[in-house]
């Protein structure tokens, strides 16, 4: 039954998120990755017939590559190819340098990449946290928590890679602590693999990525060495997409597109512009009204509580991890000089840390009927924020202090702005029949005992 409720999740989820994508189709860093998914389907490089319509870009030998690694624009190549096919049968412009034929490819883009895999992180979590014993209504607040009640909503509408990620990490991280596969090998093979493949797609994984090892390897006690190799391989092999894409673009496997970015004088800055943490951007990260997290996401809050239930049900590689995951994410976006995301409706590049982070959530659903109407209204103020935040805009200008209240209210207020976010009211009902389903058969397994 699990496993098909898991399947709902995965439905409703992709279903709120195919209803509000695309978000704004000319977002730089959009116009990147379908520039270089359309060359590679024509077995190019080189974005150079899109350079003057972005800013993430890099130059090398006179030639303008993508700024970013490729893993994102890898996996939108076939609803790339599939679209041009489309376009080229309908006598349409295919070369997507018309509007239409850009927004097809956006669009198609993002609802096989992002929302998919942020579809599929739900019903990960929600599996995840019924595994390591969770109750089925802890384990659907989570679900719901991450999938509507976060900016994790917004950003997986958008072709950025943060969503991708922080499902790669999750699903590593579960293969890691339960994994099905035969041996201690075998999962830390799957689990080096899934890494590199989230490398292979935002390379500011890396340090969560090295707390995921750690848990694979040091779970394996007397296979240790052979665990260590056996993930080296896997990793490899999910890095080898961005070693071949460097090779033949940058002419080293290990030269990086950052390493030669166009503008961004502060990517020069420490290692990619990433320096010493400062405590007042964590701060700002975590409690404020520019890029604050928790103004976005209360139910959050709980997470705490979550981690210590979790120490105390025995479940403490699980909460390390969930913990340095987190702690990762925060330091190096604090001591990024981007930090704020340049446009971006709540801070963008903690994103990927939540599917991972939500799972504390599963462990915080308490058992009293009053502290549950807490953290339920917690739930119901995240979630009428993060769809205010999806139906509106998730590219917030620099120039909004508040973006909340001086941009994403007054849209939701103007025009169709009501009727556009009152589309997710059939993903809301959705996960309600599930909670409810869930309190009944609780009630008859109370009553049966």
């Amino acid at each position: 039954m699990r496993f098909v409720k898991a399947a709902i999740i995965f439905m409703l989820a992709y279903l709120a998120y195919f209803t509000f994508a695309p978000q704004d189709l000319y977002n730089p860093q959009q116009v990147t990755r379908v520039a270089l998914a359309l060359a590679l389907s024509r077995g190019q490089l080189d974005i150079g017939e899109f350079a003057s319509e972005t800013v993430d870009k890099a130059l090398h030998n006179g030639r303008y590559y993508a700024d970013k690694p490729p893993g994102l624009s890898l996996l939108a190549v076939p609803a790339v190819v599939v679209v041009r096919n489309l376009l080229e049968r309908s006598g349409r412009p295919w070369d997507g340098r018309d509007e239409a034929g850009f927004a097809l490819y956006t669009t198609a883009a993002i609802v096989t990449t992002v929302s998919l895999l942020g579809a599929l992180g739900a019903a990960v979590l929600y599996l995840l946290s019924l595994r390591l014993g969770a109750s089925e209504g802890g384990a659907l607040f989570a679900a719901a928590g991450l999938t509507l009640g976060t900016p994790y909503f917004g950003w997986a509408t958008a072709l950025f890679s943060h969503v991708p990620t922080g499902v790669l990490l999750l699903v590593a991280l579960a293969i890691a602590l339960v994994g099905e596969l035969r041996g201690a090998v075998g999962r830390s093979v799957a689990v080096g693999l899934v890494l590199g493949l989230a490398l292979t797609i935002d390379l500011v994984a890396a340090p969560a990525a090295l707390a995921v090892a750690t848990v694979a390897i040091v779970s394996c006690r007397a296979a240790r060495p052979r665990c260590a190799l056996a993930f080296g391989a896997g990793a490899i092999l999910g890095l080898l997409p961005l070693l071949l894409y460097n090779w033949a673009a940058f002419e080293s496997p290990f030269r990086l597109g950052y390493a030669q970015v166009v503008g961004f004088e502060g990517m020069r800055e420490g290692l990619f512009g990433i320096t010493m943490p400062n405590p007042v951007v964590l701060i700002e990260l975590l409690f404020g009204r520019y890029r604050g997290l928790l103004p976005l996401a209360p139910v959050l809050v709980v997470i705490p509580l979550g981690l210590f239930a979790m120490w105390r049900r025995g479940l403490r590689t699980a909460a390390l991890a969930v913990t340095t995951i987190a702690a990762c994410y925060l330091l190096i976006n604090a001591g990024y000089h981007y930090w704020d995301g340049g446009s971006s409706t709540g801070p963008r590049h903690l994103v990927a840390m939540l599917p991972v982070l939500c799972l504390a959530l599963a462990f915080a659903w308490p058992r009293r009927p009053v502290a549950r109407v807490a953290v339920l209204a917690l739930l119901a103020v995240s979630l009428v924020l993060s769809v205010i935040a999806a139906s509106t805009i998730m590219f917030a200008g620099a120039n909004y202090p508040d973006p909340l209240a001086d941009l994403l209210l007054p849209r939701l207020l103007s025009g169709n702005g009501l009727l556009s976010a009152a589309r997710i009211v059939p993903v809301w009902l959705g996960f309600a029949v599930l909670a409810a389903h869930a309190g009944l058969r609780s009630q008859r397994n109370q009553l049966a005992a």
